[in-house]
């Protein structure tokens, strides 16, 4: 039984090592992506942006407590008395960057967000609802480090020591914190998506821009998740148990997924300007290797109409004759030069009939 309930640590550990790098990189191609869109294309960098470089820096330091807890428990030194302390530091140190992070992200998505108010009140609610978030945010964080006096100790709070602050009250905030996560991340979200319904954008737009605004609140999943295996954070005195992994997994997905969520929404300049430039390349090609004429009156007709631009009517398409057609491309960027015969044409009773030339005697 206890080799099975070992066996289940390894796999939570090994599906945590994985994710987390998984993570980490797509967590700093997203944020890289959203620099170049600021900073190249639209030309815009703001706030918004110095705080989510600033989560993904805390957040690479919480991952690599997570990676090195992963690794001690490869190698089977988390569950030894000799290591455990050490390891229940790194335990510790790693929630402190998790709410750090978790801060940071909430402070660049109501500073994004912002950027698409109009109306006092939002602002205002926008305001408080980001000093709420990063107050409290601080306040966690510093209780966390110093529940148990000196930071050297903070280990002594997973195993019971009455020297540090009660269970109750660190499991209370963390509970407060994640409900104002959440409470957080959908008012960043549904209130921008009720500004931009009554907005003059046409249907297809609102529902593409309300989507990828949704992107921003997608951690959230992951935050409420972590607050059902919260008291899992809370070690006994045998050690980290099931729990405590799931929780640890939820709570590296949900800063992971927000920072990736919340650029993957400034992007949509750079998927626009892609789209652009694979229209005027397609464009430029089309004109470079022109469609060459048919001998065939339908797909002479077809191609002019593919292209948008109809060089000849119908009727006179209709009446045209088979040596009238030729080979010659009319988008050709080759100039050719002839001589063409005009006839004449008068008018009788109304009806149009070429005129008869009389041969010009030559001396």
């Amino acid at each position: 039984m206890a080799n099975a309930h070992l066996q289940e640590l390894l796999l939570l550990g090994r599906i945590t090592f994985y994710l987390i790098i998984t993570l980490v990189v797509l967590s700093y191609l997203a944020v890289s992506l959203r620099l170049l869109v600021r900073h190249r294309i639209t030309k815009s960098p703001g706030w918004d942006d110095v705080a989510m470089v600033a989560s993904l820096l805390l957040f690479t330091c919480y991952c690599t407590f997570i990676l090195v807890i992963t690794s001690r428990s490869h190698e089977r030194k988390l569950f030894s008395e000799e290591a455990r302390h050490v390891t229940l530091i790194y335990v510790q140190l790693s929630e402190i960057f998790y709410i750090l992070t978790t801060t940071f992200l909430k402070m660049s998505m109501g500073l994004f967000f912002l950027r698409v108010l109009t109306q006092k009140w939002q602002m205002r609610l926008f305001h408080v609802i980001l000093a709420i978030s990063a107050t409290y945010g601080l306040f966690y964080a510093v209780v966390t480090l110093f529940q148990c006096g000196n930071p050297a100790n903070l280990a002594d709070s997973l195993i019971g020591s009455k020297k540090c602050l009660p269970a109750v009250f660190m499991l209370t905030s963390g509970y407060v914190y994640g409900i104002l996560n959440v409470l957080a991340d959908w008012t960043f979200v549904l209130i921008p998506i009720s500004v931009l319904v009554d907005s003059e954008l046409d249907r297809r737009s609102k529902i593409s821009v309300s989507l990828v605004m949704c992107l921003g609140a997608v951690g959230s999943v992951s935050a409420i998740f972590r607050m059902v295996y919260l008291h899992g954070l809370r070690l006994s005195g045998t050690g980290l148990t099931t729990t405590t992994i799931k929780a640890t997994i939820f709570a590296s997905t949900e800063p992971g997924t927000g920072i990736i969520a919340a650029s993957i929404a400034t992007l949509r300049p750079l998927f626009r300007k892609l789209a652009t430039d694979v229209r005027s390349h397609r464009k430029t090609l089309s004109l470079n290797h022109p469609r060459k004429g048919s001998h065939s009156h339908s797909s002479s007709r077809s191609a002019d109409e593919e292209d948008g631009i109809a060089l000849t009517s119908q009727a006179a398409n209709n009446k045209t004759s088979m040596h009238s057609i030729r080979d010659d491309d009319p988008w050709s960027p080759t100039v050719f030069t002839g001589t063409v015969n005009v006839q004449k044409m008068v008018v009788v009773k109304g009806h149009m009939n070429p005129a008869v030339e009389r041969p010009e005697m030559i001396y």
